[in-house]
């Protein structure tokens, strides 16, 4: 099933729209990339792949592109739409987002889910919610609160949010382990929590209030949108928010409802793209969604649906910010924040961390009449952050060092280093302890992607000038050849606009 509106109108004077470049990320992906996605999600989903709706076909995708490409324009083709992209344009809103989505698309939040039961029965819950379990983020659980404290101090986080399962049927441990958070904080901290608003009492909200949440989000959808939860937190909670998937059946609802929700005094709406997992697929087939490929695979029918949403508050001038959370926004940048942390703890002196939040190890080579120059002019000004090899044939360098270099006849070679939080080491990869306390540790580990891409010649400027130390050059050529610069791409920068279909 594709959803599709009649009323939709593109327009192609719409010069918002087109400086979107909404195609952009689609061209950054190559053929034998598309293939690669495929095949790892016909190998995820195995034996039941053949049961799912694909969008495959060069019609049905055109389809798909043309509806979301006539609702983007439709969006932004006004003198007054209050419609942006941040995030490379992952993420469409309007008029403003939460202080916690933006702590989120900068990197510095921490998911704590609180526990993994749940007394609602979403049929796009991603995953089974029977086990009260013990708090836990990024595959580290913490049975203590003060070490979960001590592990936001230590990774520079500035929002939690707790989440389950439905964190109110654990209240005791959300206000313990916020408590815990507001009382050890070595900088300001922006808390949020998420519920289903089934068990909302106004006393609970008060507690939760007055151990310093800041923020609150409801999935009305969990509920039959029933809002007598939400009433109860508004004027308690200091801010109140709406967080739910855009189901594309319940348009009917969700449109009339963002005006009740602006009159309420609610503070913002979230809507998220519904994402496809072994536990949930059943239901999304089911209900006869349209499947996008992808490094996760999406439902396409729900992204048209938050667009339609979104239209709707703009066409009808309804003040409520609206923040559309599409899964290649979750995908690109909740992994980066993530790589980013870890790899601030763990870097060497000479090695950067590129926007994505990979390790850049950079070095060069090259015959000794070259490359002892170089040296012997970094020894002389006794620059910091660099290094070399005990063969004295290769140097380290950060990029920062990049304008005192002369790279003529070096070759340069450019490493990528993913990282990854355990709970203790998996002895695959190179691992760094981080002490949080005297009682608690955790472990980064540092994978080696790949050998290297190397660069000569007129390929190095190249490179420094459109990875290192980009300018507004618009779509300016890089001067390095298409594989090249893909090669770099996935490691530098984010796939822009909205998901690719295919």
């Amino acid at each position: 099933m594709i959803f599709i509106n009649s009323s939709w109108k593109w327009h192609p004077s719409c010069k918002a729209f087109t400086s979107f470049n909404l195609w952009k990320a689609e061209a950054l992906i190559s053929q034998n990339e598309k293939s690669s996605f495929v095949k790892r999600v016909e190998q995820s989903y195995a034996g039941v792949y053949e049961t799912m709706n694909w969008l495959s076909s060069p019609a049905e995708v055109e389809t798909a592109e043309k509806a979301r490409n006539e609702l983007i324009a439709a969006i932004f083709d006004r003198s007054d739409s209050p419609a942006a992209w941040q995030f490379a344009r992952t993420k469409l809103y309007t008029h403003g987002i939460s202080p916690g989505c933006a702590l989120c698309g900068q990197g510095k939040w921490s998911c704590l889910f609180v526990n993994n039961i749940c007394n609602a029965r979403c049929f796009y819950c991603p995953s089974t919610q029977n086990d009260p379990g013990l708090p836990m983020t990024s595959t580290v659980t913490f049975e203590n609160a003060m070490d979960y404290a001590d592990y936001v101090n230590q990774f520079g986080i500035e929002g939690v949010g707790f989440s389950g399962g439905e964190p109110l049927m654990t209240l005791d441990r959300v206000l313990d382990y916020l408590n815990a958070v507001q009382a050890r904080a070595c900088r300001p901290m922006y808390t949020w929590m998420y519920t289903n608003g089934i068990l909302a009492t106004e006393d609970k909200f008060k507690a939760l209030r007055d151990s310093g949440l800041n923020e609150i989000r409801f999935d009305l959808s969990a509920n039959k949108y029933d809002l007598s939860g939400l009433e109860k937190a508004v004027g308690i909670i200091p801010i109140v928010t709406v967080e739910i998937p855009a189901v594309p059946e319940d348009l009917e609802i969700t449109k009339p409802l963002t005006t009740v929700l602006s009159s309420m005094g609610v503070n913002y709406l979230n809507l998220h793209q519904i994402r496809c997992t072994q536990f949930n697929r059943p239901k999304l087939v089911q209900r006869g969604y349209s499947f996008i490929h992808g490094p996760g695979v999406a439902v396409l029918e729900t992204e048209l649906a938050a667009l339609e949403l979104i239209r709707h508050t703009v066409d009808h001038g309804i003040p409520l910010p609206i923040n559309y959370c599409s899964f290649t926004y979750r995908n690109q940048f909740q992994k980066a924040a993530a790589r980013r942390r870890n790899a601030g703890l763990v870097k060497k002196e000479w090695e950067g961390v590129t926007p994505t939040g990979f390790i850049r190890a950079m070095s060069i080579a090259g015959p000794p009449e070259r490359l002892g120059p170089v040296l012997a002019w970094l020894n002389t000004q006794e620059a910091d952050g660099w290094m070399v090899s005990s063969k004295q044939d290769r140097i380290s360098f950060h990029s920062r060092l990049w304008p005192m270099i002369d790279f003529t006849g070096l070759e340069l070679t450019v490493r990528y280093h993913a990282t990854a939080l355990r709970p203790a080491a998996t002895l695959r990869y190179p691992f760094t302890k981080v002490r949080l306390n005297n009682d608690k540790a955790v472990v980064i580990e540092k994978d080696h992607l790949h050998q290297g891409i190397r660069f000569q010649g007129d390929d190095i400027p190249a490179f420094a000038r459109h990875f290192l130390f980009p300018s507004d050059s618009g779509d300016k050529p890089s001067g390095l050849s298409p594989e090249q610069e893909r090669a770099v791409s996935r490691f530098e920068n984010f796939d822009p606009g909205l998901a690719p279909l295919y």
